[in-house]
């Protein structure tokens, strides 16, 4: 193999790997013509040779294509060991940090259920702007009252501890908005009385189709600051019932975007609180209490989705009502999850309808569901700061997630053999002696030692299960092996039953004969594994499956990663990824 080809398969190598195994041509020439100006000009001959080895590739296992990748390129691959600091990645400074005398950011998550692997970018960007510049974090629950739609949850409140506590986030102090809501009438009052918001109690289709949408103030918008003053205080007592009426902000009737015309800032709910029952009634909008919350918390920078923008635009608004210094507002891209539907709301309906088993399953794709499936959050820090601050939407599938997660945790990971549904095989021909099978912990670590799975070979004959699809492709005769242990031959026979022939791998190489993972019958462990929609599937592992401790990530061989959930019999698991 030339250099040229050497460097083209260790590209496609590094891109298999980094994608679940299925390697990309157009990604891989992307790379080598961007990095290589030298091969541009021989773009056809690298296209020609790339697709070849990307065939070649693909016929490989991720464990191989892993292993192969060590050989020739181990710089490719990241190891626990050697993990790039945060401090190296190449994110963009914050803007005017000088005008500042501390960096101070905040959270400010909706306690509508947990956080979610989507909520994962925003906050994992302020903990990491935090850290960069010795800056304060704060922890701000968004708890005011929501739609009908979106509504607060009472165990959301730890379930976002749970989330933080999970990606390693460290804040300095923690704020409920319901307990602000004194500090938010008190300005309400104050804007109303410098003229500044009104109470509105024109209908919604009436505001919307008259007045919004037309760009005409309603007759509400010219009452006296006294008058309006009245008007808040039967918004307060109960005299307006709910949708009656709402303060509205003087963002302006001309403004081109119909959405930002004197926008709604509080509004009258009934909904019990969790945290305040019915104390209030009169409740702010988010953008609303943000633009007080923000000054008064002494809030520097502001980073969040680009889905956002009125929100700040709104907060701009109150800020120069008061001439207050204005926070850096940064906002990046839409980020969609190309084999992952994030939705609070129906998850929530799934979890209290008994759907989900819970908030860890891994369909609502929250926090714990992650952590309980073994991803680890450095994996998916990883990510999400690679993203950076781009204001174009991004696409991207949880494979980039699962391609860290393997880099992270492939080392620490013990082997298993795990067989869905078995086929009993019986073996004859064996040493009488041959009591067991010792095979690696780790293939890559060979002084971690070995698992010893016992045989029980009874006068030369013992029992193994196989999956059914690899007894199918064993045609009588032909030579093939159970993995790390011995070397057969099929007999066609019903039950089926195979010969011993040898004991050295080397004779099944050199006929490319299958090598199969396989359990004993005597003393195999079954297990139940969660898969990421839903589904469960069992099967038996080889017996010292029995001895692992729950939070233990193995590797299941020929199957994928999972993480043990419960110890026992059975054992219960949750399938991580390839």
């Amino acid at each position: 193999m030339d250099d040229l080809e050497t460097e083209i398969r260790k590209a496609v190598l590094d891109n298999a790997v980094k994608y679940n195994g299925k390697p990309n041509v157009k990604s891989v020439m992307g790379f080598l013509l961007g990095s290589r100006a030298d091969l541009r000009s021989r773009a056809g001959e690298v296209r020609s040779i790339a697709e070849k080895i990307v065939a070649d590739v693909e016929k490989m296992s991720i464990e191989e294509q892993v292993s192969e990748l060590k050989e020739i390129a181990p710089e490719l691959l990241a190891t626990p060991d050697v993990v790039e600091s945060e401090e190296k990645r190449e994110l963009p400074d914050l803007p005017n940090v000088d005008r500042w005398p501390k960096i101070i950011m905040r959270l400010a998550p909706f306690p509508s259920g947990p956080l979610h692997i989507g909520n994962a970018r925003m906050v994992i960007l302020n903990d990491y702007y935090v850290k960069r510049y010795n800056g304060e974090l704060i922890l701000v629950f968004d708890d005011t009252i929501g739609s009908t739609e979106k509504v607060i949850e009472p165990d959301a409140y730890d379930l976002i501890l749970e989330g933080l506590d999970y990606l390693g986030v460290k804040f300095h102090k923690t704020v409920y908005k319901s307990d602000r809501m004194e500090l938010f009438y008190r300005y309400a009052v104050d804007l109303i009385t410098r003229g500044e918001a009104y109470v509105c109690d024109c209908s919604a289709a009436l505001w919307r189709d008259e007045h919004k949408i037309k760009g005409i103030p309603c007759a509400c918008r010219g009452l006296s600051p006294e008058d309006n003053l009245v008007r808040w205080e039967k918004m307060l007592d109960g005299t307006y019932s709910e949708k009656a009426a709402a303060v509205r902000l003087k963002t302006g009737m001309k403004d081109p975007d119909p959405a930002m015309r004197d926008h709604v800032i509080l509004r009258i709910s009934e909904t019990d609180h969790p945290r305040v029952g019915t104390k209030y009634r009169v409740w702010p909008l988010l953008e609303y209490s943000w633009g007080i919350d923000d000054h008064e918390l002494g809030v520097s920078h502001i980073i969040r989705g680009k889905d956002l923008v009125k929100e700040g635009k709104v907060e701009q608004h109150i800020w120069n009502i008061y001439n207050w210094p204005h926070p850096e507002l940064m906002y990046y891209g839409r980020l969609k999850f190309e084999d992952a539907t994030l939705s609070k709301s129906k998850s929530r309906k799934e979890v209290q309808d008994g759907v989900y088993t819970g908030w860890d399953d891994p369909r609502t794709w929250s926090l714990q569901s992650l952590k309980r499936r073994g991803i680890s959050a450095e994996a998916l820090r990883k990510v999400m700061l690679d993203l950076g601050l781009s204001i174009v939407d991004i696409s991207i599938s949880m494979k980039s997630v699962y391609s860290e997660n393997r880099k992270l945790r492939d080392a620490e990971a013990p082997r298993a053999f795990f067989v869905q549904d078995p086929v009993w095989v019986a073996a004859e021909g064996l040493d009488q002696d041959m009591t067991e099978a010792r095979v690696p912990v780790h293939p890559d670590f060979p002084k971690r030692g070995v698992r010893r799975i016992p045989i029980h070979p009874v006068d030369g004959r013992s029992t193994f299960g196989i999956q059914k699809s690899d007894l199918e492709k064993l045609k009588t005769g032909v030579l093939f092996r159970l993995k790390d242990m011995a070397n057969f031959t099929l007999k066609k026979t019903r039950p089926p039953l195979v010969r011993f022939h040898s004991m050295n791998v080397d004779e099944v190489r050199k006929v490319d004969g299958a090598i199969i993972h396989w359990i004993p019958k005597e003393g195999s462990v079954p297990v139940e594994m969660a898969l990421v929609d839903g589904s469960t599937v069992t099967g038996l592992a080889e017996p010292g499956v029995a001895k692992m401790k729950a939070n233990t990530f193995v590797q299941f061989e020929r199957v994928g990663f999972a993480q043990i959930t419960k110890a026992g019999v059975p054992v219960q698991a949750s399938f991580a990824h390839k």
